[in-house]
């Protein structure tokens, strides 16, 4: 079910501008090979005609960008690294279907009527959940921060749109008394299909470390994230773990494309709460109300990944990703400017 606006925030992010995967290694001359000193008189010169020399125009040379972040980058541009814009916005969308595990399922039952919203509801095993299914969509912005050369922190606000999909099974003889089910004429079981819609507005904080060079790259990452439903269902806290690498291409200057695989774990703890009615199931046309809470987490949460990196330039960048559990699907798509 999630609302996996940390997941986004963590791959694309880190991909756009690694210090440390961008490393083009030491200028030639530079600080670490150095070439002969050159004035800037003697620039000047070079670039003008002797019989020119009063005319030609005498203009200092570009000052190097002043800049806080990262901490630490003008050692590590001084020995040979590309370091980044320390800043970055972006957009991105995220479609999840997951599967769920059950636990800590109560109910309140009650023939042709629904329960008061203040009934106790309590674990019954004559009630049981079948299918719990997540399918959700989520459009969200993301800033980060270069804080060290290969320390990002980000931050990220979505929102979340969707269903999930419980069947909750009743047996109505352990659950409905007597005369209405009854051994000669036992009710059977029913089931009930829920449906919960998803409208939630999800926070993410996390970090990313990375580490590469100009042809290869990997990172680790980790976050939270906090999801809340105005219905105060569905709600949802999450923390993500991911670890990801692969090779890195230049086709440009400045343009980079780098495929990569990896693995996430995902654990993911949600509660569903609600009221269901079934059609008429009894001889005097009465339905079965149901009330209901049940508390889900990812039945499956570790995943492979694969997925590229995109960078146009400095300044731009996109990147999609897949990842593939045993019983969840998730498949993103970002875009972000760095400035």
């Amino acid at each position: 079910m999630m609302e996996r606006l940390a997941l986004a925030s963590l791959i694309g992010i880190a991909l756009w501008a690694s210090p440390a995967a961008q490393a083009q290694g030491p200028a030639t001359p530079g600080p670490e090979t150095p070439g002969p000193e050159i004035s800037a008189d003697d620039r000047q010169a070079s670039a003008c005609p002797p019989e020119m020399a009063n005319d030609c125009p005498r203009t200092a040379p570009a000052p190097e960008r002043d800049r806080l972040f990262p901490l630490g980058g003008r050692a590590a541009i001084a020995r040979g690294y590309r370091i980044p814009e320390p800043w970055g916005i972006g957009a991105l969308m995220v479609w999840t279907n997951t599967n769920f595990n059950s636990r800590d399922l109560s109910v309140a039952v009650r023939k042709g009527g629904a329960p008061s919203a203040d009934a106790p509801l309590a674990p019954l095993p004559a009630v049981t959940t079948n299918r719990l299914e997540g399918d959700n969509r989520m459009l969200g912005l993301k800033g980060d921060l270069w804080l060290f050369p290969g320390v990002n922190l980000f931050a990220s606000i979505g929102k979340v749109k969707g269903t999930n999909q419980i069947d909750i099974d009743v047996d109505l003889d352990a659950v409905i008394p007597f005369p209405f089910c009854r051994p000669a004429k036992p009710c059977g079981t029913i089931r009930l299909p829920v449906e919960t819609r998803v409208n939630n507005t999800t926070v993410t904080l996390g970090t990313i470390l990375v580490y590469g060079n100009e042809h290869w790259f990997v990172l680790g990452s980790a976050a939270k994230t906090v999801s809340i439903s105005s219905k105060e269902r569905s709600d949802v806290e999450s923390t993500n773990i991911g670890l990801r690498g692969g090779p890195r291409f230049q086709l440009a200057e400045n343009t980079y494309f780098a495929p990569y695989m990896g693995a996430n774990y995902f654990d993911l703890d949600t509660t569903v709460k609600g009221l269901v009615e079934s059609p008429a199931v009894f001889e005097d046309g009465d339905s079965v109300h149901l009330r209901y809470k049940v508390d889900m987490s990812a039945s499956h949460p570790w995943a492979a990944v694969a997925g590229f990196n995109v960078e146009l330039n400095r300044h731009l960048s996109f990147q999609a990703e897949i990842q593939a559990g045993a019983e969840s699907t998730r498949i993103l798509a970002s875009a972000g400017v760095r400035f």
